[in-house]
């Protein structure tokens, strides 16, 4: 393991220190992960080379583990629950291990090793995915005015 911090594969595009790894493909129905060969900063100008879609929906986006500030830190293992949960109820998606540029000082694999690589492909930090209910609630008709 390096000296380096770290880092948590989940973070948000604004975290200081941000390391862009992954590219979110697929549909918006099924996306899915592509690894980048090398982290990118998560800067300004990355983010304007989107037309103004949000980075965060695009990129998947590491950052120095937020610890005891973040809501998925038990204070009292140490331990990152988002991945203790992914681990315990998102099917595998890949067989051994993605090709990941973070791997080194990724906190979900330091935690759970291969079990977190072979799901890490179907986490999407910011998903585009619109629910049924919020469908439903699109396709309700305005109520007639009153006379």
């Amino acid at each position: 393991m390096s000296d380096k911090p770290l880092m948590c594969p989940s973070s948000p595009w604004e975290t200081p220190n941000a390391k862009v790894f992954g590219v979110v493909a697929g549909t918006v129905e099924t996306p899915e992960v592509h690894y980048l060969k090398e982290t990118l900063d998560a800067t300004p100008e990355l983010a304007a080379k989107l037309n103004g879609e949000n980075p965060g929906e695009v990129f998947r986006v590491a950052a120095p583990c937020g610890k005891s500030s973040c809501q998925h830190h038990d204070g009292t293992a140490h331990k990152c629950t988002l991945v203790s949960r992914i681990v315990g109820t998102v099917p595998i998606m890949f067989v051994g291990r993605a090709p990941c540029a973070i791997r080194s000082t990724c906190l979900w694999w330091a935690q759970e090793g291969a079990e977190a690589c072979k799901r890490c492909p179907k986490v999407i930090t910011n998903p585009r995915v619109i629910t049924e209910r919020e469908l439903a609630m699109a396709a309700q008709p305005p109520e007639a005015p009153h006379d």
